[in-house]
């Protein structure tokens, strides 16, 4: 399973950000042991991906996942949007949707967008 996310500069609350990782994660299927977390930032939202993937990297090992991330160019989620899974946006509520949000929805990949 590929999660993607992105965000905008002005976002900042952990706590929303983890809610967009649990929305993302209750969707993980039992046959698919790997999850892979592509973020394409900017730098506040991909280090917030690698803290929550450290973070969980030990619990989900308990239940047999292997949780990697990969601070990836939103060019390279564009050209592989297929290969995702479910695409998560954060912004604030001024924020509008970005170009690989736009994408994902029209895509068919399941799309969550969280605003503070």
């Amino acid at each position: 399973m590929i999660i993607a996310v992105e965000g905008t500069k002005s976002f900042k609350d952990y706590e929303v950000f983890t809610r967009a990782m649990g929305v993302a994660l209750s969707s993980v299927n039992n046959v698919d042991k790997n999850i892979e977390v592509w973020s394409a930032g900017p730098h506040n939202v991909n280090n917030f991906t690698a803290a929550f993937c450290n973070i969980t990297e030990n619990y989900l090992k308990q239940k047999g996942f292997k949780i990697s991330f990969k601070k990836l160019p939103a060019r390279y989620i564009e050209d592989n949007i297929n290969d995702v899974s479910y695409f998560a946006f954060l912004g604030t509520k001024n924020d509008s949707k970005s170009k690989l949000t736009a994408l994902a929805e029209i895509s068919g990949v399941e799309t969550g967008v969280f605003r503070l």
